[in-house]
């Protein structure tokens, strides 16, 4: 038996997760608690100090803080020899020998081991700090997504900007042992290629990718473009891989971004977009070239992987997963029966990845993956004595499921808070916005006064897992909203607001025995409008985390369009908020 913190404290994202024989009994980001998206560069002291206070873990309990780094390979010299390689095939830019510098000075098990003591004595004092491990960066995503898929044997891909040398990884899953198929290193990155594009159409690299995904839907097919791309992530001569070039990325000149070259500028024949400026048509033609050959790269992978082991199950982990639309493809595409994209696959889940990496050579495979509602909650006496504190006025209703599905088919659109919040990028019904989505107005609606965010990104459905294919067809596992599936010809007619331009839909499926009072509501909504499903939203204004506490969910309340907000029992409401008139049939 063994107790293992995880902890993620890179550029961004930074988290922590607490396992004990191969459960995970918490875990949070850094960024709900300091109330900064993506709390970059910081330790996660506030995520360490609850996790450890939710799961009445002591400092002497743990066994090891697990990280998600080879730090043997950067210790002993492996990685700093695969560096040189590199230099000897490539011209590197001196901004990447000064990365490559910064890594093989700070994630030997030495370096970590000082990095993580001091932080700790600063919060615990005179304390024993336990041992760092690191666990190879692949192969944590690949234990994450392989053994929690609830796959007995599948194909793994694993694929994100880089790992410790790695870019994509393919593994074959058999008796609970994961055997590497085939490694992509760098510079053939498919994440370093899509955060290229992320910054030259004017989005944030490393946090706002999904607007690329989302504003895809609406490019052109441009043949000459899609020609360019392919020079930028090309296809193998083998048939099956893919090539990065770096020319085009990090290896020239840098006048615009870090991200890619001017080379890249050149290529494509248009300056980048400036952040906040008009997005035209060759904008959105683009970003759907770009998805499109990061779908082809992985769909021949994938193929390749399902022919050469037979294997018709596939789990996706690693950053590049959250990229839902490419999780459909391998789905359309790649001989798979069965996909499962794993909802915390970037760095900050592996927190809790390499904690179970550690586990399971302890003889503790992690649990196949239910839910992920792991990070902190609240109960009624909590939530009523804050909003005491704080003097709102609120009101306390029997049955909060009833009470909301009548108010969301007058047309409120409710702010739901219930129970513990969930891990990853998704809201799944614990820290959610909520709206009736019969209305295809209301997505404007919600866009425009709610979300403060672009009008063309798509919002997703929640409904019941019973009924999930009357409204939705793919072969994804849809619980956690990380694989498209495609809108059957009822959502479109029913639930015109949840559906993407071009007919995708990324849908939670909700279990009763999961999510009992957001089944409840789902259920409740249904029988009022004949409709079972409701446009969800993660809780958060633009810009901002997902919302945590109480005292989060008033903030985004009083300073949004949001009508009401749900807290179990406790419901408060604005005061001028006015239902509009509309049938419930």
């Amino acid at each position: 038996m063994a107790t293992y913190v995880g902890i993620a404290a890179g550029h961004v994202d930074p988290a922590v997760a607490v396992v004990h024989d191969g459960s995970v009994l918490a875990y949070v980001e850094e960024e709900r608690l300091l109330r900064y998206k993506h709390a970059p560069h910081r330790y996660p002291v506030r995520a360490l100090r609850w996790a450890l206070r939710e799961t009445g873990v002591e400092v002497s309990d743990i066994d090891a803080i697990a990280v998600a780094w080879d730090t043997d390979a950067f210790a002993d010299g492996r990685i700093a020899a695969f560096y040189e390689r590199l230099a000897a095939d490539y011209r590197l830019d001196e901004a990447t020998r000064r990365w490559q510098s910064q890594k093989l000075g700070s994630f030997t098990t030495a370096a970590l081991q000082a990095h993580h003591a001091r932080s700790w004595r600063r919060l615990f004092g005179e304390v024993s700090v336990p041992a760092v491990r690191g666990v190879p960066h692949h192969y944590v995503h690949a234990v994450q997504a392989g053994l929690q898929s609830g796959f007995d044997e599948c194909v793994v891909l694993t694929a994100d900007g880089s790992g410790d040398t790695e870019c994509t990884v393919l593994w074959e899953l058999r008796d609970g042992r994961l055997k590497p198929l085939r490694s992509i290193t760098m510079p053939h990155s498919i994440g370093w290629f899509y955060a290229a594009i992320t910054e030259y159409l004017g989005f944030h690299a490393y946090g706002e990718e999904y607007k690329v995904m989302g504003l895809a839907a609406y490019g052109e097919a441009d043949a000459e473009l899609a020609e360019k791309v392919a020079r930028v992530l090309q296809p193998h001569p083998d048939g099956i891989s893919y090539l990065l070039d770096p020319r085009f990325i990090h290896h020239g000149r840098h006048s615009h971004s870090g991200r890619f070259t001017d080379d890249m500028t050149e290529l494509l024949g248009q300056p980048p977009r400036a952040t906040g400026a008009e997005i035209t048509g060759w904008h959105r033609a683009v970003a759907r070239a770009a998805q499109q050959a990061v779908e082809d790269a992985m769909c021949r992978l994938v193929r390749w992987a399902v022919e050469s082991t037979g294997l018709r199950h596939v789990a996706i982990g690693g950053g590049v997963a959250n990229n839902v639309k490419m999780n459909a493809a391998i789905g359309d595409r790649s001989g798979a029966v069965a996909t499962f994209a794993h909802p915390m696959c970037g760095d900050a889940g592996a927190a809790a990845g390499a904690a179970l990496a550690l586990s399971l050579e302890d003889g503790y495979p992690p649990e196949p993956l239910a839910h992920v509602a792991l990070g902190p909650g609240l109960d009624e006496a909590q939530v009523e004595a804050e909003l005491r504190r704080i003097g709102v006025a609120y009101e306390r209703v029997d049955d909060p499921a009833a009470h909301t599905a009548r108010e969301l088919a007058r047309g409120a659109i409710v702010g739901w808070v219930d129970g513990r919040m969930e891990a990853g990028a998704r809201a799944l019904g614990q820290r959610s916005i909520l709206a009736d989505p019969r209305d295809e107005s209301m997505r404007d609606r919600v866009n425009e006064a709610v979300k403060m965010r672009e009008p063309w990104r798509p919002f997703c459905p929640s409904i019941p897992a019973e009924v999930l294919g009357e409204y939705v067809t793919g072969n994804g596992d849809q619980r956690f909203m990380t694989v498209a599936g495609r809108a059957t010809e009822r959502l479109r007619r029913q639930a015109p607001a949840v559906v993407h331009v071009d007919g995708t839909v990324r849908a939670q499926a909700v279990d009763r025995s999961v999510l009992p009072a957001y089944h409840a509501l789902l259920t409740g909504f249904g029988q009022l409008t004949g409709v079972p499903v409701l446009l969800n939203t993660s809780f958060n204004l633009a810009g901002e985390p997902i919302v945590c506490t109480v005292s989060d969910a008033l903030r985004s309340f009083w300073s949004s369009a949001l009508d009401m907000v749900v807290f179990g029992h406790f419901v408060v409401r604005k005061p001028l908020w006015v239902p509009e008139t509309r049938s419930a049939g």
